[in-house]
């Protein structure tokens, strides 16, 4: 875990200060573990779970979940 961090991290960027090192360091990490498939949500990532709860119980949901989870490409 701590080589993946390392490598994602201070390998490809320059930080000027240690406040940007901790912010780009949150953001890897709330999406590494977002992404995660996790066990006791049988092998479902977290927001995939949330996705799924959605479709099948909409009236849990004020909101469509979707739109608070950024994409591959943002």
């Amino acid at each position: 875990m701590n080589r993946t961090i390392k490598a994602a991290t201070t390998r490809a960027f320059h930080y000027t200060s240690l406040g940007q090192l901790q912010s780009h360091l949150d953001d890897y990490l709330w999406a590494y573990n977002s992404a995660r498939p996790l066990r006791a949500l049988r092998g479902k990532s977290p927001i995939g779970f949330m996705l799924e709860q959605c479709q099948k119980e909409p009236e849990r949901f004020y909101d469509d979940p979707n739109h608070y989870f950024t994409g591959p490409n943002t």
